[in-house]
């Protein structure tokens, strides 16, 4: 007895050792499900955090309508502290702001508000010149930006300059990342300028940016968190809603686009999708009336759609020898279904990671997830009829 007790009381310790470990060298972060940290270790000041609430940081601009105009609230510091600033500014002319980025070189720039406009159709039959696709950014901005002026698609000052190129975003650029905000926002000012030049800016919503959207802040960063408590008990609420431009704009987004061979979804097509033998205007129009409903909330084609098999979560195309995954009885047929309903030849996906952007299943199943935050950025880059992995760092790899 006294010999079993020993090995548990050792067991015990080497996990307790793991764990500790990992928070402090892997920067792992318990959250409860308001984004408080209940466990974790913060990197800049060496210290181990518990049952420790987010301080205001750097963030916003967050703009609602307000009496006819706007109300953009945001941080400001004052000395070491930051507090909330609140301005109104009316409808016309539409306003410019200011973005800070909470990063280490504190990067501003401005973006220009434009008015809502209701959702286009997220099919573009052709291929363009230039397709870059990439997914799961997280809130990393500089790992973002990065990799965009690496490949040609912005400049240094953060503007478009990839001509009549198209760029797929396939879901997941928020949450996690200390900087979702100010991502969000440059995706948004790069969709106009690209529009302007010919190109196009295609951002497919992931799972997350649903979450964000019906106020599930558990994958928040902190300084949003702060944020969101410091607007009262609907904060969380108000961010990402109908009222609020980021809100408004990504309710906007499709939840499956096509691109000339190319077919964009977050997570996976499900056979209950399939099913439904919806092409992806009508899905994008059932779909988008709901994105600000929590998940667990959806009922009927809805759930089918937007719930755990649904497009944004399903992983049943990227794990189909998982057991533990709920997944079709012959996934390479039905993934050759689907490329045939939808008329193209590959299906780019996000949401379950890989070690470096890869193609599989015979080069139709495009899988673009990798831990953008502890490796170099990748993309893929179809191009002439290539495709390939390129990089932050310069990197190009053939694909096929």
């Amino acid at each position: 007895m006294a010999t079993w007790m020993k090995r548990l009381a050792l067991v015990s310790a080497l996990a307790v050792a793991a764990v500790i470990g990992l928070v402090v060298f892997g920067g792992f972060r318990l959250k409860d499900p308001q984004g408080n940290i209940a466990f974790g270790w913060d990197a800049d000041a060496r210290r181990f955090q518990i049952m420790e609430k987010p301080m205001l940081a750097a963030e916003g601009p967050h703009v609602f309508l307000h009496d006819g105009g706007y109300e953009v609230l945001a941080t400001q510091q004052d000395a070491d502290a930051w507090r909330l600033v609140r301005t109104q500014l009316p409808a016309s002319p539409l306003p410019t702001l200011t973005v800070q980025v909470g990063n280490a070189s504190k990067t501003r720039f401005q973006v220009t508000l434009r008015p809502a406009s209701p959702a286009r159709s997220a099919v573009h039959a052709d291929n363009p010149p230039r397709l870059l696709m990439l997914s799961d950014i997280e809130g990393e901005f500089d790992r973002l930006t990065s990799l965009l002026r690496a490949n040609g698609v912005i400049d240094d000052a953060l503007h478009w300059r990839y001509g009549d190129g198209h760029v797929a975003l396939v879901g997941d650029f928020v949450d996690r990342g200390d900087d979702m905000t100010a991502v969000l926002w440059l995706i948004y000012r790069l969709q106009a300028e690209a529009d302007a030049t010919g190109g196009r800016v295609h951002y497919v919503l992931g799972n997350h940016e649903h979450l964000a959207m019906s106020g599930r802040k558990k994958y928040w960063p902190g300084g949003l968190v702060a944020f969101a408590t410091a607007l009262g008990d609907d904060g969380d609420e108000r961010l990402f809603s109908s009222q609020s431009v980021l809100g408004e704009w990504l309710a906007e987004q499709p939840v499956i686009a096509r691109v000339g061979d190319h077919l964009f979804v977050h997570g996976g097509i499900s056979g209950d999708v399939l099913a439904l033998d919806l092409d992806i205007d009508q899905i994008n129009a059932l779909a988008q009336p709901h994105l600000h409903a929590e998940p667990e909330s959806l009922q009927g084609d809805a759930d089918t759609l937007l719930g755990r098999t649904g497009l944004t979560w399903y992983r049943g195309m990227a794990m189909p020898d998982d057991a533990k995954q709920r997944r079709e009885a012959d996934p390479a047929a039905h993934l050759q279904r689907v490329l045939a309903r939808y008329g193209v030849k590959r299906l780019a996906i996000g949401h379950t990671l890989v070690p470096d952007i890869t193609l599989e299943q015979q080069g139709r199943l495009l899988r673009l997830d990798v831990h953008h935050a502890e490796q170099t950025p990748q993309a893929a880059l179809y191009e002439g009829d290539e495709l390939w992995r390129v990089d932050a760092a310069g990197g190009r790899v053939r694909l096929q």
